[in-house]
């Protein structure tokens, strides 16, 4: 079942409210240099470039800029998952031991679809590899998609993206027995949307 927009903000909450636990169980470790200074900084002073080690511009309601020549990313926030199948709804089938487990044997894809309606929409699809970013916050698992796709520099301007999470079936965190928001899909879930601009100042990027 596709999550409403009110539970993904409650994720988009929780997930700043974590980032901050992040920081401080990783403030002494040494962080991978970054092949470009592309820098996403959350509200709370998060980098995210840093925290999911890409150098790409990342794309979200905070990061809303992107240099001309860039290549970028976007995938909404992270998806938190107990260790457990605690809690489940009653049509809930599993594939795996536990929800990590589950959500790597179900998810299938993100996908995007920039300037939907107009004379430029295009729509990119990257599968899942063993690029997609997940670690463990605060003891409980995490995932982030937006490390498996690179999409190309767009034209000087607004532009507009509608992000999709594609599952083969549906996915529940074992958190609670809400489906509308504690699982996602099955098919095309709606994670994410935002407006951005593209401005001139960078060279075409590798």
């Amino acid at each position: 079942m596709k999550q409403s927009s009110l539970s993904l903000s409650k994720r988009f909450v929780c997930w700043s409210v974590t980032l901050i636990l992040i920081v401080a169980s990783t403030a002494f470790v040494v962080q991978p240099v970054l092949a470009a200074e592309n820098h996403c900084i959350a509200p709370n002073g998060i980098d995210l470039n840093v925290l999911f080690g890409i150098s790409k511009q990342i794309v979200t309601p905070y990061c809303n800029q992107v240099d001309s020549g860039e290549q970028w990313t976007a995938a909404g926030p992270a998806w938190f998952m107990n260790t457990s199948f605690e809690a489940v709804p009653e049509e809930f089938v599993p594939a795996g031991a536990n929800p990590p487990e589950d959500f790597l044997a179900k998810f299938v894809a993100i996908k995007y679809v920039v300037d939907p309606g107009t004379r430029q929409e295009q729509t990119y699809v990257y599968p899942i590899s063993n690029k997609l970013w997940s670690g463990a916050v605060a003891g409980f698992p995490a995932v982030w998609p937006g490390t498996l796709s690179k999409l190309p520099p767009m034209s000087v301007g607004e532009h507009f993206v509608v992000v999709y999470w594609v599952f083969s079936a549906m996915h529940c965190d074992g958190l609670a027995a809400v489906v509308d928001e504690n699982c996602l899909g099955p098919g095309e879930v709606p994670y994410v949307a935002v407006r951005f601009e593209v401005t001139p100042g960078a060279i075409q990027s590798n």
